[in-house]
């Protein structure tokens, strides 16, 4: 049993790491640019430029939505021979932040004063994920005007305290909107770069810890 635990695990490190080489879970287009070595100034998806920590791994995954495929490019001229090339081959269309042009999103300082005295407050989503310090103004833009709580009860009793000025997204993945509009439910299952990389990495210590097993029986054989 242990043996097919083992051979299991293999099998869907290797399934999980052509994906995540191969941006399997990315649309077409997004592959299409990201697999063109003509196009110069193409750095990746926001997805795969940042790391998350397994507990808030819910909350940015859900913050960041469709954003964790667009693509990040020097700047305006890359983004537009990206765009010519998808325009020329008829292979749809995709969203790109030039470094260059995008600015940071934050929170008021007198909101972000405040948001330390109210309860379940865990912190901004883009203080909770790691990233290269040259992509600070595009994890900013895209995270750092969203509040991240522990539940959807003291989302709803920090919404109303800021006059919902801010999206709020709760550990479980619900969402406050700006304006007080919420998002909520059952999760249905689906792919994301974000969740990949997740499972990729829990799968590799649960081969770890079947080989110390196998390892350990065959010292007490």
């Amino acid at each position: 049993c242990t043996t097919f635990n083992l051979l299991f695990c293999l099998g869907k490190i290797e399934k999980l790491k052509s994906s995540i080489e191969n941006n399997t879970s990315l649309p077409f287009s997004v592959r299409s640019i990201l697999e063109n070595p003509r196009l110069n100034g193409i750095h990746n998806v926001i997805g795969k430029l940042i790391d998350i920590d397994e507990k808030y791994e819910l909350a940015i995954n859900t913050a960041l939505g469709f954003s964790s495929s667009f693509i990040v490019v020097d700047n305006e001229e890359s983004a537009k021979k990206a765009i010519s090339f998808l325009k020329a081959n008829n292979s749809g269309k995709a969203t790109f932040f030039p470094l260059n042009i995008i600015d940071k999103k934050t929170i008021d300082n007198e909101v972000y004063k405040d948001l330390n005295l109210y309860d379940g407050y865990i912190g901004i989503a883009s203080s909770l994920v790691k990233y290269e310090s040259t992509y600070d103004n595009i994890i900013q833009n895209q995270l750092g005007t969203t509040i991240v709580v522990d539940n959807i009860d003291n989302a709803v009793k920090i919404a109303a305290t800021i006059n919902y000025r801010y999206r709020i997204v709760t550990l479980n993945g619900e969402v406050i909107h700006v304006g007080g509009s919420l998002t909520g439910g059952s999760e249905i299952s689906k792919t994301s770069i974000i969740l990949e990389k997740r499972e990729l990495e829990n799968l590799i210590k649960e081969k770890s810890k079947v080989e110390e097993q196998i390892e350990n029986t065959k010292q007490q054989v």
